[in-house]
């Protein structure tokens, strides 16, 4: 597979997580566990930083205002609300995923210079 289509995957991966995300923030009936949001959003930070290789900020900017939106969203919904503790736990899981990405990015790049 080549790094084009593996950049257009992970794209398509970023976008249909975002759409889901979006959905659950605005479902007033949603009820995941924290846990498992905490992992989505984590897992939206990781592919966001992949999906963009040379320009990984454009990815941590569109991971970190989704979360941030979503949150800020949920208080247009009835019977959600905004909780601080939420919006801090979603930023700082979608910085673990960045952070993750940009550390195997490092590695690997460590790895190519020593061969």
């Amino acid at each position: 597979m080549s790094q084009s289509s593996t950049v257009f995957s992970l794209r398509i991966v970023a976008v249909v997580l975002i759409v889901t995300l979006a959905w659950d923030a605005l479902d007033p009936g949603a009820g995941p566990s924290p846990l498992f949001v905490l992992a989505s959003y984590f897992l939206l930070g990781f592919v966001c930083a992949a999906a963009f290789p040379g320009q990984v900020w454009l990815g941590v900017t569109i991971a970190v205002a989704a979360a941030l939106t979503f949150e800020i969203l949920q208080s247009l919904v009835p019977f959600r609300d905004v909780r601080e503790i939420e919006l801090i736990g979603k930023w700082l899981s979608v910085s673990g995923g960045v952070i993750l990405e940009l550390v195997l990015v490092f590695v690997r790049d460590v790895r190519e210079r020593g061969r």
